[in-house]
């Protein structure tokens, strides 16, 4: 019994030596690719509030301008590709619409584009407006 005692440890300890060794010869292991962050609405408002921040509502311009998220611009989503240039690729990218369906769609774009910091505001506007989130204030005419 005590021999098999030994021999079960001495088993164990050699599995542990035969773990793999990087050489000068394997190459590094690779970041993840880059993918969709879903991002809570109450998670999401102070990021967006931070100078580097960019906070796209791909709603149409009609809800848009009814109301919106504070310092959301406005892209819709049949826009979005061509419109690329107003999207800094390099800072992070937060996507809002009316209930996350669009931003979701928007946000996977992009990140076929080669954006690597996408996130989608889960729930859209109709989760932001219930926390009672930060809203721009209605132009006065």
């Amino acid at each position: 019994m005590r021999h098999l005692a030994v021999f079960a440890l001495t088993v164990v300890a050699l599995a542990g030596c035969g773990s793999p060794r990087m050489t000068m010869d394997t190459p590094p292991p690779t970041a993840p690719s880059a993918a969709v962050v879903n991002i809570a609405p109450a998670e999401a408002a102070p990021k967006t509030q931070q100078a580097y921040a960019q906070f796209v509502d791909v709603r149409t311009t009609f809800e848009y301008k009814a109301e919106h998220a504070d310092r959301a611009i406005n892209i819709p989503l049949e826009e979005l590709e061509a419109n690329l240039d107003r999207i800094e690729k390099n800072e992070p990218v937060y996507l809002i619409c009316e209930t996350g369906r669009r931003s979701k769609e928007a946000a996977e774009m992009l990140v076929s584009k080669g954006y690597p910091m996408v996130y989608n505001v889960e729930g859209g506007m109709t989760v932001w407006r219930a926390e009672k989130l930060p809203m721009a204030k209605p132009a006065t005419n």
